[in-house]
């Protein structure tokens, strides 16, 4: 029980980091969404602009991750690693949304243009 809560005691530190660091990041990832959004950038923009403006943010996050993993016991390639995967699921994860986001706008224009023509249709 005691070395229990002493790995926990140890390991807090560490979580509350990776806490901070992911707050960062998503709040840097909704920002870049909104920069995007309002630059009607395509889905490549968008994760180019994620990776430049978030660069900081997702060095911060990978290597709060590291330093979580390799104080839990993790050799530090598997705890790299570890970093690794998770900063690659919250690119995809942001580049999935935007990439629905813009096909979602994009039939809704096209759904406008169709009630438009039909509209004109009706008139003559």
């Amino acid at each position: 029980m005691l070395i229990e809560a002493l790995i926990l005691a140890i390991a807090a530190p560490d979580l509350e980091a990776v806490d901070h660091a992911n707050l960062a990041l998503t709040t840097c990832g909704f920002a870049v969404d909104r920069y995007a959004n309002e630059r009607d950038q395509t889905p490549g923009q968008f994760a180019g602009t994620l990776s430049s403006d978030c660069s900081e943010r997702i060095a911060q996050m990978r290597r709060a991750i590291v330093a979580l993993e390799t104080g839990r016991g993790k050799s530090t390639a598997a705890a790299s690693a570890a970093g690794d995967a998770a900063i690659a699921q919250f690119r995809a994860q942001f580049a999935s949304d935007y990439a629905r986001r813009a096909e979602s706008e994009a039939q809704f224009r096209e759904l406008e243009r169709a009630l438009r023509e039909e509209g004109k249709s009706d008139a003559q």
